[in-house]
């Protein structure tokens, strides 16, 4: 067979141009990207990896691909996080990967290419830089990894061009259905898939003399994944008189705030690396993986663990990593909200453990086995997004407007234009600012947000005395010469108001506003509230004029 392979009567397979804008790094879209090239590459069908570089702070992940993957990785590249909307080093690569694919898959006479990017809003903003000139040689198919803030302005940012959408569960469906009315027939759900073993893991041993076995695989990352509760589980479970073992794998860039939590708990311990087979093994000597994480997409880790018989005991709170599951039977659902801390979380994760040890683990193990088996299986995942594909392929150019940034991160081409400003963003924040002269204010947000409208800032009517923000990593740095502090301390800086300095993020930080309002702050959002958000009885309503 030859690199034009064919489908059915004569059709041609569409290829496939995965963008990877995080390079090869340690996580679930790496994963699930390598094997779906795989998976199609043995099927046939044309595929190439667009690979760019890691960000330093992140571990590269330990793959194989398939003979017939083509791998793009060009050197010399910037990350693309540093490029900040300058995104001209990659479209001459980009171009001439499409160009390839193209005439591999279908001869002389071409034919569009589908393409999926991921992850970053830069990643769909090349895409939409194509579009703009030559969209009739290429489909975006997008990808729907996790029902986020940025994921879902992304996708409202770069609709015009996006041919379908594939979400990894049915709540993303009807979330993007509600969003994009009249594109119903567009979207679909595929969840993610994995190897799983043709037979059940044997059961484990009993508990009685043991301790329980308790595993974490991912990256060790604070914002979302929340890696500091699982060392804290520790203390909860040994409070609760429970011998235990929990052994963490992978690393990141919490792995030193972790390393020091551990080096006190010695029922604790890291591992920084181990392939695929050592994974296995652990999932299938352990009695439980445990998730603490804030949000998720449909986490490869769990499944990983589901297809070892290994239960999942997670958070559950806006979290695409229940799907599949059932909690009491597969899985155990947690109650740890995401403006939960790492101490509050382990509680949380702790009683669930008890509920779990009051159940019949070996009869939830194989009922884990069982649901990755129907529900997550890679050949099923594979054959149905290959239909995707060709659906895209077979559907209209969608061009890019060619008077509006393509780049989501606009500030070195188009400044306060970003996909992480809001519609009179700067005026907003001028009008908002205004309204607080002479009192002194810490704004929310050491993000993209605060960088593009930095000229608004600089003629602040307030006095801006620092900027805070959730990330703990970035707390002592400073961000356009003001400290980045942590939330609970911004009275201690002689702050009177905060002001929240976040399009995407607005709504979920204006629910956690109680870190302040605690502190005597009053909390402003510059972008309009919902009726609902602007009442809620959590504290301060908006000044008027700053939610103008």
């Amino acid at each position: 067979m030859d690199e034009c392979r064919e489908e059915g009567e004569g059709r041609r397979l569409a290829p496939l141009l995965i963008s990877l804008p995080h390079g090869l790094d340690l996580g679930g879209v790496t994963s699930w990207a390598v094997r779906l090239a795989n998976g199609l590459a043995e099927r046939g069908r044309g595929v190439a990896l667009i690979v760019h570089p890691r960000a330093a702070d992140q571990p590269a992940a330990e793959i194989r691909l398939h003979a017939a993957v083509r791998r793009i990785e060009p050197s010399g590249w910037p990350h693309m996080g540093e490029a900040e909307g300058d995104l001209s080093p990659f479209v001459s690569e980009y171009r001439r990967a499409i160009s390839g694919l193209a005439r591999a898959a279908y001869g002389p006479g071409g034919g569009p290419v589908v393409v999926m990017p991921n992850i970053l809003g830069d990643s769909y903003g090349l895409f939409a830089t194509l579009c703009a000139t030559q969209a009739e040689t290429l489909r975006v198919l997008a990808w729907q990894h996790a029902d986020s803030e940025y994921d879902t302005s992304i996708l409202r940012r770069y609709e015009p061009v996006i041919s379908r959408y594939v979400a990894i569960d049915e709540r993303y469906v009807r979330s993007l259905g509600a969003m994009f009315p009249g594109r119903e027939g567009d979207i679909e759900t595929i969840p993610h898939g994995v190897e799983v073993p043709a037979t059940p893991a044997a059961a484990r041993p009993p508990l009685p003399g043991r301790p329980l076995r308790l595993v974490y695989t991912g990256r060790m990352e604070h914002r979302q994944k929340r890696v500091g509760a699982l060392a804290l589980l520790s203390d909860e479970l040994g409070a609760r008189g429970i011998d235990h073992r929990i052994t963490l794998v992978g690393s990141g860039p919490a792995e030193g705030d972790v390393d020091r939590l551990i080096s006190k708990r010695p029922r604790v311990h890291r591992i920084a690396r181990a392939d695929a087979a050592q994974i296995g093994e652990m999932l299938r000597g352990a009695d439980a993986f445990v998730l603490a994480s804030r949000f998720e997409g449909l986490c490869i880790s769990r499944i990983e663990a589901m297809a070892q018989g290994c239960v999942p005991v997670i958070t559950a709170a806006n979290s695409g990593a229940t799907s599949g599951l059932c909690d009491g039977e597969s899985a155990v659902f947690v109650g740890a909200r995401p403006e939960d801390d790492e101490a509050a979380t382990a509680a949380s994760l702790a009683e669930g453990l008890e509920r779990f040890l009051a159940m019949d683990r070996d009869a939830m193990s194989l009922a884990a086995w069982r649901a990755a088996r129907e529900h997550f299986s890679i050949d099923r995942h594979v054959e149905r997004a290959g239909r995707a594909i060709d659906d895209a392929a077979a559907g209209p150019a969608r061009w890019w407007r060619t008077d509006w940034p393509s780049a989501f991160s606009s500030s070195r081409t188009s400044p306060g234009m970003s996909g992480s400003v809001g519609p009179e963003g700067a005026r907003r924040m001028v009008a908002a600012l205004a309204r607080l002269a002479g009192r002194r204010v810490v704004l929310h947000g050491a993000g993209r947000h605060t960088i593009e409208l930095a000229s608004a800032l600089a003629n602040s009517r307030a006095e801006i005395v620092a900027v805070s923000d959730d990330d703990r990593q970035r707390w002592g740095s400073r961000l356009l010469g003001w400290p980045v502090i942590a939330p609970e301390s911004a009275a201690e800086h002689g702050a009177t108001d905060v002001v929240i300095s976040s399009y995407i993020h607005q709504r979920s930080i204006w629910e956690r506003r109680g870190v302040y309002e605690r502190q005597g702050l009053r909390v402003h959002a510059v972008y309009p509230l919902s009726p609902a958000d602007a009442t809620s009885d959590a504290g301060s309503r908006p000044e008027p004029a700053c939610a103008a």
